[in-house]
C-alpha cells in the first residue's frame, strides 16, 4: 500500500495557467504518472502550494483533461486554499497525490446513449469521459447548465445543450428540465444520465432517473483530507439496500466513489 502511494505522490511543475470562466482557473502540470493512468472520472489530491504549511490539508479536484505527460484541473476559487492554488504561477510546482477514486462507469453494456449533465464547476469530469466515449464510439450528449452564458467552461466539449437561469443562453429554465422534455418524446435510445454538479440538482437528476425507469450515475463533490480512505473525512450514506448487501451504513467518496449509481447513497 504504501509503495504505491509514494509512486503517486509526485512534485508537479505547473506549465500553463488559464480563466477559462468567471471564477474558474485551469492548472496544467506536468505529470506524466496521472496523464497516463488516469481514468474518466478520478481525481487527484492537491496541496495548495509546495512547501506551505498552512493551509495544511489537500484539496480534492477532478482530472479535467490529460495530453502527453501532462494534466489539467479546474479550481473554483471560493476560499483561502482554492484562492492561493488558484493563484499558482507558471514554472511554480504542485505536491499531487492521484489519481485517486473509481472512474465513471462508462463501459457497461447496459446503456446505448450516455447523458452527460453538468451543473456549474462539475464540468471538471466530464471531457475526459466525452473523450473516451467518442473512442469506444458510444452516442452520448450533453447538457450543461449554469447562472449565466458568462458560467460556461466548455472548451473540451461538444454536442451541448445550454440551459441558463436568466435565459441568457440557451434552454430558459434549469438543466434537469431541458433533458426531461428531450426524454419526454423519446429522443434517446436506452439511455444512462451521469451528473456532476450541486447536491440539489443531483438529487433532481435521480429523481428524474427514477421518474424514466433509467440508470444513473453521480460523481459527488466533497471535502477530503488524505484522499486514501484513512481519515474518514468524506462519508456518504448508503441506501438501504446497499447498507444491506455491503452491512456498510456510509461509504467513502474517495475510495469508494467519488462516481455513485443511485441505487447506492442517499443524497
Amino acid at each position: 500500500m504504501q509503495d504505491t502511494i509514494r509512486s503517486q505522490i509526485q512534485r508537479s511543475k505547473v506549465l500553463g495557467r488559464r480563466e477559462i470562466a468567471r471564477g474558474l482557473v485551469v492548472l496544467k502540470f506536468q505529470n506524466s504518472f496521472v496523464a497516463e493512468k488516469a481514468a474518466p472520472g478520478q481525481f487527484v489530491n492537491v496541496l495548495p502550494k509546495i512547501d506551505f504549511s498552512d493551509p495544511f490539508l489537500r484539496r480534492p479536484f477532478s482530472v479535467y483533461n490529460t495530453s502527453g505527460d501532462s494534466a489539467e484541473i479546474i479550481i473554483q476559487d471560493h476560499g483561502r486554499g482554492t484562492a492561493i492554488l488558484a493563484a499558482t504561477g507558471i514554472g511554480e510546482h504542485l505536491d499531487i497525490l492521484g489519481p485517486l477514486g473509481n472512474p465513471w462507469k462508462y463501459n457497461e453494456t447496459t446503456f446505448e446513449t450516455a447523458i452527460l449533465v453538468i451543473g456549474g464547476a462539475g464540468v471538471a469530469s466530464m471531457p475526459l469521459l466525452a473523450k473516451q466515449l467518442e473512442k469506444d464510439n458510444k452516442l452520448y450528449a450533453v447538457y450543461y447548465g449554469a447562472r449565466n452564458k458568462s458560467l460556461f467552461a466548455d472548451e473540451y466539449l461538444r454536442k451541448i445543450e445550454y440551459s441558463t437561469d436568466d435565459g441568457s443562453k440557451g434552454f430558459h429554465g434549469s438543466v434537469i428540465e431541458n433533458v426531461r422534455k428531450d426524454l419526454n418524446v423519446g429522443k434517446y435510445s436506452k439511455p444512462k444520465i451521469f451528473v456532476c454538479g450541486p447536491t440539489g440538482m443531483m438529487r433532481s437528476a435521480i429523481l428524474l432517473a427514477n421518474e424514466f425507469r433509467i440508470p444513473c450515475e453521480v460523481s459527488l463533490e466533497t471535502e477530503m483530507a488524505c484522499g486514501i480512505g484513512i481519515c474518514q473525512g468524506c462519508p456518504v450514506e448508503t441506501s438501504i439496500g446497499e447498507a444491506e448487501s455491503t452491512g456498510r451504513k456510509f461509504h467513502l467518496v474517495c475510495t469508494q466513489g467519488p462516481s455513485f449509481a443511485k441505487e447506492q447513497i442517499v443524497l
